[in-house]
């Protein structure tokens, strides 16, 4: 049997240099091969999330010479004869524009893994994906490292989407058949939080670090990360919303409204799917007054994380300051998220209302109450008091009962 060709992929060519005088002849860049044709990205190494966005474009336009449909009714609909690989192109070309919206970090890690999909499924057919499939590509779509079960199962959930997505437009017709989406299973949530002590290990960590190989004095390397925590651990909100928040107010991004102390975490217009809310909410005072005093000293950037300019991405900064801060083996169980959870169980400490903390949080009081009402200083109250009136009935009675045995003596 013939082997599949692959879909068009990134390869990186070589800088070349002239052999008698070593001069640089052409740099090293990124190309896009797609069967024997190679075509130049124009960028280096250190540019491959660009050039992983031009593939996708290439892609995207290769696909959109011929409608999808053409394609699929050249070889019939019937789960034998619809390949996987078309489905994932016709998924990734109708939500394009959701997938631009996303976040550096998400679009990166999203198109990795619509490659790694594309790659795997290169010549199966809609009837070959079952349970077996499905453990095959966790063990083998990443080279050198199987995927974890919780990475593996995120991404065939993405697979599952493209294939419905596919056969609710009428692309494939199951005629009976049943597809076997055997999963990996779903990982235990983890609820772990910060103590106060370790964020302002984590704060201070990451606001006294510099660079003194850079400047006369050195430079500050880190202090877009302690911005970062204070906001996280203060509002609750996810990681890439905090990446994104503009002092300004613009369409596509969260914006802090300083003057009346709101944070719109997904700007104005709101547009975040159900089971990712992210309602505005009150700056509280002392967080306030942090972001008055950076925006004072940072007059040139509306960005709230900003690195060198940009809005910054703190995965891999937060990576290291957690592992340098907190140690290995406390490392493995917190990460961004955690500042959530953290925000979470202070406001149960301190006796906030179960509706306000989840108001504040963007979720319901069944989930506040399930996973952070053992926070509260007041949780199962009554069954203490019951028990320590309890104690002193019993207390009295054994009094009542030693006196009248003296009297009747």
């Amino acid at each position: 049997m013939p082997r599949a060709a692959q879909p068009p992929h990134l390869v990186w060519i070589k800088p070349k240099y002239n052999k008698e005088t070593g001069k640089l002849i052409s740099r090293g860049y990124y190309a896009i091969k797609h069967l024997s044709k190679l075509t130049s990205t124009g960028l280096g190494f250190e540019h491959r999330d660009e050039a992983e966005k031009k593939r996708h474009e290439y892609e995207v336009a290769l696909y959109a010479e011929q409608p999808l449909s053409e394609i699929v009714a050249e070889h019939g609909r019937g789960v034998r004869d619809v390949l996987v690989v078309d489905l994932i192109t016709y998924y990734v070309q109708r939500h394009e524009k959701k997938i631009e919206a996303k976040s550096k970090d998400r679009k990166r890690d999203y198109l990795n893994t619509v490659e790694r999909l594309l790659r795997f499924w290169t010549g199966k057919s809609v009837y070959e994906i079952s349970e077996r499939s499905l453990a095959q590509y966790q063990a083998t779509a990443r080279k050198g490292k199987a995927l974890s079960d919780s990475h593996a199962r995120r991404e065939l959930q993405d697979l599952k989407a493209m294939v419905h997505f596919g056969i609710k437009k009428g692309l494939c017709e199951l005629n009976g058949h049943m597809i076997d989406w055997e999963l990996p299973p779903s990982s235990e949530p983890r609820m772990e939080f910060y103590s106060r002590s370790e964020v302002a290990k984590l704060v201070w960590t990451s606001w006294r670090a510099k660079n003194m190989a850079m400047g006369k004095n050195g430079v500050y390397t880190s202090r877009h990360i302690a911005r970062f925590i204070l906001i996280g651990v203060a509002t609750g909100t996810r990681s890439e919303k905090i990446e994104m928040a503009s002092y300004v107010n613009t369409d596509d991004r969260p914006w802090m409204d300083l003057e009346n102390a709101i944070f719109y975490r997904a700007g104005v217009n709101n547009k975040s799917p159900m089971n990712k809310r992210a309602d505005p909410v009150r700056i509280p005072d002392d967080l306030l007054a942090h972001l008055k005093r950076w925006r004072e000293k940072n007059p040139d950037t509306d960005n709230v994380i900003d690195y060198h300019g940009e809005a910054g991405s703190t995965r891999r900064a937060f990576f290291r300051l957690k592992r340098d801060v907190l140690g290995k083996e406390r490392a493995k169980v917190v990460n961004r998220h955690t500042l959530k959870h953290t925000c979470a169980s202070w406001l149960m400490k301190d006796r906030v209302k179960l509706e306000i903390i989840a108001n504040y949080l963007s979720t319901t009081e069944e989930v506040i109450k399930k996973h952070y009402g053992h926070f509260s200083p007041d949780f199962h109250e009554e069954v203490n008091e019951a028990r320590k009136m309890g104690r002193q009935v019993r207390a009295e009675k054994g009094k009542a009962k030693r006196q009248a045995s003296k009297k009747a003596a």
